[in-house]
């Protein structure tokens, strides 16, 4: 039997803080390729006037846009591909030296096994970029950016707008693209972390024997996280984090019951209306949520499901399981009501 030491919540959940700053540094940098895009595009638009263009010239113009831009978005790709594999180098050490108390030499994959783990696992994003590897999922996100740009100045012209009208909705689409650039970003970030430490613990399967997800502790969660918190899956196998775009959460490792003699009490980070805080890390997060004031509750989740976290008689393992269908996504209140309506009447909702 496998035993999940409080120490590795602990470790995680607090490296997890860290690697969130870490994560926002490197997506502010997606400004520097934002500001190549807007020199080109605005540049190209103010030295003619497009409205006196034919319909030829003007689609030849949006190409040649395009074509600029798709070269900025290559070299976005690749910045944000060589961030990621060197975190993956990080994490995989910090992975093995966070491990080291055990008294066990923990074995680190070698430069090249941590690369094919960031670059030729699936990303466990859901909707569009479902089941892609990270570079096809960066290089088809930036197409889509490019899209954006070059429609808006295209349906600008067919609409007959004119040249500053055009440069205004581009500049729109532009701040829209900024902030998708930052998201892309930290969910690269998030994937190259949790695979390289994945790959140490599959290194170490001797002494690793599952995986458990670990999610962030306050009112931001998403309702896949939120479900997902303290659930164990085989290494390599079930869903792993970035389960989103943005995603914060992270997975733990699940160690032979050899350990076991190891366990003891130890907290988790969290995030209340008051502040930070430090709970047990044996928590799962709807037992964390049960225990924070109505208010946060009903913020965090919704007044309705907030009620009956808190008056229909459910415990937090019951709760998580009506949050989510079998592909991971959230059910509706209608959808639940279905499922256990005797709790929604003793909620009174």
């Amino acid at each position: 039997m496998a035993v999940i030491l409080p120490q590795t919540i602990e470790i995680t959940s607090r490296h997890q803080v860290h690697l969130e700053r870490l994560k926002t540094g490197e997506a502010r940098k997606y400004a520097d390729f934002l500001k190549a895009m807007q020199r080109v595009v605005l540049g190209t638009l103010a030295a003619d006037d497009i409205t006196e263009f034919g319909r030829r010239r003007a689609e030849a113009l949006i190409t040649s846009i395009r074509a600029d831009l798709a070269v900025i978005g290559l070299e976005s790709v690749a910045g944000i591909t060589e961030s990621a594999l060197d975190l993956a180098e990080y994490e995989a050490d910090f992975e093995a030296r966070s491990l080291a108390g055990l008294g066990v030499d923990f074995k680190v994959p070698a430069a090249d096994q941590l690369r094919s783990a960031v670059l030729t696992s699936v990303l466990n994003v859901r909707g569009p970029d479902q089941g892609k590897l990270l570079q096809p999922f960066l290089k088809d996100y930036t197409a889509r950016q490019l899209d954006l740009v070059s429609g808006a100045i295209r349906q600008g012209y067919y609409q007959g707008q004119t040249t500053p009208q055009i440069t205004r909705a581009v500049r729109d689409v532009l701040g829209t693209i900024g902030d998708g650039g930052q998201y892309l970003t930290r969910t690269a970030l998030q994937h190259a972390a949790v695979q390289s430490r994945e790959a140490v613990w599959y290194r170490n399967k001797d002494i690793v024997k599952r995986v458990r997800w670990s999610s962030t502790l306050d009112g931001k969660t998403s309702p896949q996280c939120r479900t997902l918190d303290g659930q164990e899956y085989p290494i390599n196998e079930g869903p792993r984090p970035p389960i989103h775009i943005n995603c914060r959460s992270s997975m733990v490792p699940v160690l032979d019951d050899a350990f076991a003699e190891l366990r003891e009490g130890a907290t988790r980070f969290s995030r209340t209306a008051d502040g930070v805080e430090y709970v047990p890390a044996s928590q799962n997060y709807y037992q964390w949520l049960k225990n924070q004031p109505a208010g946060f509750i009903d913020s965090a989740i919704g007044s309705t499901r907030g009620k009956l976290l808190r008056n229909g008689g459910l415990s937090a393992q019951r709760f998580a399981e009506l949050q989510l269908g079998r592909n991971f996504e959230p059910l509706t209140l209608v959808q639940m009501r279905e499922l256990d309506p005797l709790a929604f009447e003793a909620a009174g909702v």
